[in-house]
């Protein structure tokens, strides 16, 4: 009976401790939920004579933890090139290839990538096309009780670079992020 007892309230909760921080049950997706209901999904492609794009989101967590997933919704099928980098320092932590293999919905990436108090980070695709929300009146940052979104960020190049601009009234690539912070 305990044990029953014990179970549904783990369930009905969503979320208990665990040695890397917390666990969540299901889809968080941070900040798309913000602003999917919102604003209307906009597309942007390539012309003949222009480069693709490194393109994505600056966040800030406000605790130690991880990043468990990310979710990227794209209209390339295929592989596209995942990169997170440091943006303090401009140094790429990690690169992933993902496949896209719904470009109506979001694909949901599984990773271990560390992230610090304060520190700010940034996860670009590199692509030739992608969808993007226009925020009007430049609504970003955003702020979440664990991590904030800062701004989109972007660079025009096929290769993998740092993506140094960066706008507060786009949404680029419609990059999320499923995260446990510690507790303290």
């Amino acid at each position: 009976m305990y044990r029953i007892t014990f179970l549904l309230l783990l369930l009905s909760v969503g979320c208990g401790v665990l040695p890397n921080g917390t666990s969540y049950l299901g889809e968080e997706r941070i900040f798309g939920k913000s602003f999917n209901s919102t604003f209307r999904t906009e597309y942007r492609e390539a012309g003949p004579r222009e480069s693709a794009w490194e393109l994505g989101i600056a966040i800030q967590p406000h605790k130690d933890g991880r990043i468990k997933g990310i979710r990227i919704k794209n209209p390339t099928l295929g592989y596209v090139r995942l990169s997170v980098w440091d943006a303090d320092t401009r140094m790429l932590i990690q690169t992933m290839n993902v496949n896209i293999n719904n470009t109506s919905d979001y694909n949901f990436v599984y990773c271990q990538i560390p992230i610090v108090a304060n520190k700010t980070y940034c996860i670009s695709i590199n692509v030739l096309k992608y969808y993007y929300h226009i925020l009007p009146f430049n609504p970003l940052p955003l702020h979440h009780p664990d991590v904030s979104l800062l701004y989109s960020v972007y660079e025009e190049t096929p290769h993998q670079r740092f993506p140094q601009h960066n706008v507060p009234s786009v949404y680029h690539g419609l990059i999320d992020i499923d995260a446990d912070f510690k507790i303290n």
